[in-house]
């Protein structure tokens, strides 16, 4: 169905045009694996060096080799969202295409309210939108009275109207009663009946309806860009008439409407998936600051001994190892793994 462009008003300024979701869920049949820095239920005692002191963490798995299935299922959730996030990237990038509409379509002015003084210069405006982006607009000028109540002339619309709740609505009708297709973009201009520059502030409306099939085309930063434009310009009457706030509204946009843009939007958040994936991915499969010190630690018992090495001074942990972890010399014996047992 046809939607907003947006549109505007002499005392109310301009809006914009009238959803994608997502959620996940993850499960698996290994559980994450946790280090932290005190004891918690499964948890087994390691100790490293650091700066010749040792360091003792807790961890549920053997920090020393970390966990097979746990770094094949953490490769392959990287590895789609490492996809899911390029494929966001090249989402980024839209180079609109020129719509295949029917050659019996064509741009037309209906200008019921007489306020377009300069028919031939709005034609070729929208003619020449048209030859680039294949989306035939039609520009219709009616009455307030038209939506708010009264009697209309407007063709395929002579009788007494009901009061619509705004000229959107007025529009929304005029495209499903004129157009059987989703592919126009049609401009109301909305007028008093009977307005003279004499008359002081002019009421007036405008409002842009669009087809379903115009989307790609005219997308929402483009509608809004003209929005803007058409806005300023109507508002600035003593430079402009309705003509050429019309026609120059749409001779700006025409040079542009086709050029590649870039979605900002998804190009951030693409930027900043693949950021955490990597992040996610060096963690979990090792590669991290501590993958060094984590591979040469030894487990030990919350009961471990700390005991100076003879030659260098440095500390180390009884009933861990056979030579100091700082300067390799022996250690006694009776300070070596399994040596209370024997």
């Amino acid at each position: 169905m046809p939607h907003s462009s947006g549109g505007g008003s002499h005392s109310g300024g301009s809006h914009s045009s009238s959803g994608f979701s997502s959620s996940s869920s993850s499960s698996g049949g290994s559980s994450a694996k946790h280090i932290k820095n005190t004891s918690f239920p499964g948890a087994r005692r390691y100790v490293y060096y650091e700066n010749y002191r040792p360091v003792y963490v807790y961890a549920d798995y053997d920090i020393r080799k970390g966990t097979a299935s746990g770094k094949v299922w953490s490769i392959i959730g990287s590895a789609v969202s490492l996809l899911f996030g390029i494929m966001l990237i090249a989402l980024c990038y839209d180079k609109p295409q020129k719509m295949d509409t029917s050659p019996s379509y064509h741009c037309e002015i209906k200008d019921t309210a007489g306020v377009i003084d300069d028919m031939d210069k709005v034609q070729d405006a929208i003619v020449d939108f048209y030859d680039v982006t294949g989306i035939p607009v039609e520009i219709m000028t009616v009455n307030n009275e038209d939506w708010q109540g009264g009697y209309s002339e407007l063709e395929d619309f002579a009788y007494w109207q009901g009061n619509y709740s705004d000229l959107e609505n007025y529009a929304y009708d005029l495209y499903v009663n004129h157009f059987a297709d989703e592919s126009h973009w049609l401009i109301v201009y909305s007028t008093p009946d009977g307005y003279s520059s004499s008359d002081g502030f002019e009421d007036w409306y405008w409002e842009g309806m669009q087809g379903n099939d115009t989307d790609d085309v005219l997308t929402k930063s483009v509608t809004n860009s003209f929005n803007d434009e058409l806005q300023n310009n109507l508002t600035a009457r003593t430079r402009y008439t309705v003509s050429s706030a019309i026609s120059t509204s749409f001779d700006d946009l025409t040079p542009t409407v086709m050029k590649s843009k870039v979605n900002w939007t998804i190009l951030f958040t693409s930027i900043a998936i693949l950021a955490f994936v990597c992040l996610h991915a060096c963690l979990m499969i090792g590669i991290n600051p501590k993958a060094r010190k984590y591979a040469k630690a030894k487990p030990c018992s919350d009961a471990a001994q700390e005991k100076a090495c003879e030659y260098c001074g440095y500390t180390y942990v009884v009933d861990t190892c056979t030579e100091c972890p700082h300067c390799g010399a022996p250690i006694p014996p009776e300070d070596q793994p399994g040596a209370r047992f024997t």
